[in-house]
């Protein structure tokens, strides 16, 4: 098997799976109900220069995560980060299936998905920490992507506001 163990594969497979969502999802809202269980798939976001803007604060936080893990050699830093972008692309398929329809993200995500799994068990073979060790920092990786993507899309929100 090849170990593909650099941390900036993490940002890479970002992008990837942001680029179809930033060129689809503005044309998708138009002839689709963003709403699930109450929610609004991505922020409601209709415009790719404002979705431009919360894409690329998230890359700028992937790629300080990977700067950070390189300098301190700590594959833990990315491991655990993949594991709620993992999430992330599980749900879109969790939106195609509520919505029995394509959403946009859903062809990254089922190519990334093996893809992603392999990296991370990669990043697991090289990772040295204790158990102790991963919780902690995944709770922290879990605790800033959420917040961060609630802060993003709150920012969105007021600028889509602000725009009108």
């Amino acid at each position: 098997m090849i170990n593909f163990s650099s941390y900036w594969i993490l940002p890479l497979l970002f992008m990837f799976h942001d680029f179809e969502e930033l060129v689809f999802v503005p044309y998708w809202l138009k002839d689709h109900n963003p709403r699930i269980h109450g929610r609004v798939l991505f922020g409601g976001v209709n415009r790719s220069d404002v979705l431009a803007a919360g894409i690329w604060e998230e890359f700028c936080i992937y790629l300080l995560l990977a700067t950070v893990a390189y300098i301190m050699e700590s594959p833990l830093l990315v491991a655990t980060a993949i594991l709620p972008y993992l999430f992330h692309l599980i749900m879109h398929l969790v939106f195609v299936f509520n919505k029995r329809t394509y959403v946009p993200g859903a062809i990254t995500a089922i190519i990334e998905l093996p893809i992603t799994i392999v990296y991370l068990y990669s990043l697991i073979t090289l990772t040295k920490a204790l158990l102790w060790e991963w919780i902690i920092v995944t709770i922290i990786m879990f605790v800033l992507f959420i917040s961060n993507l609630k802060f993003i899309h709150w920012i969105m929100a007021e600028t889509m506001h602000k725009l009108r």
